[in-house]
């Protein structure tokens, strides 16, 4: 049970990261976030639609616990296929608590959009590209005012 409430956070902290890079871009009206899968075929996360412009987009996202770029390869390629799937304009994104630029690179030359939990996106949605940025979060350390940042792996969704 444990495990099922910590992947249920972990879709709702992408859910609300998702609104919140959403939010801030005027074009795009968020019509709604379905956390729960819309068929057993397709096993995704959370479905966003969305109005670009008054054009009905769908982003299909996957939220995992790692963004490590040996996951964002297992997940891009049944990712990108779901997205597929779907009619109409669908968009995949890959969502983590961090990612690497590795990472990020793959996502990008794989056309997936990524959101980690750090406040960095990068999606493209027809008609309105969205690249948001964050510098990384430094540790502080009794020796010193900045430490190396945090390391490439958070605890999360299983």
């Amino acid at each position: 049970m444990r495990m099922v409430d910590s992947a249920q956070a972990a879709k709702n902290r992408a859910a609300d990261a998702l609104r919140a890079v959403l939010h801030h871009v005027s074009a795009i009206k968020l019509k709604e976030i379905d956390m729960d899968s819309p068929g057993p075929d397709l096993k995704v996360d959370l479905l966003a639609h969305v109005d670009v412009y008054g054009h009905r987009h769908t982003l299909v996202c996957k939220v995992e616990a790692s963004g490590r770029p040996d996951h964002v390869r297992t997940a891009l390629e049944a990712l990108r296929s779901r997205a597929d799937e779907l009619e109409g304009n669908a968009t995949p994104v890959f969502i983590a608590p961090r990612m690497s630029e590795v990472a990020k690179a793959l996502c990008g030359e794989n056309k997936t959009g990524f959101l980690d939990l750090e406040g960095n996106a990068r999606l493209d949605l027809g008609e309105v590209f969205i690249i948001k940025r964050t510098l990384p979060q430094l540790r502080r350390s009794s020796s010193s005012v900045l430490a190396e940042p945090e390391g490439e792996e958070l605890a999360g969704v299983a």
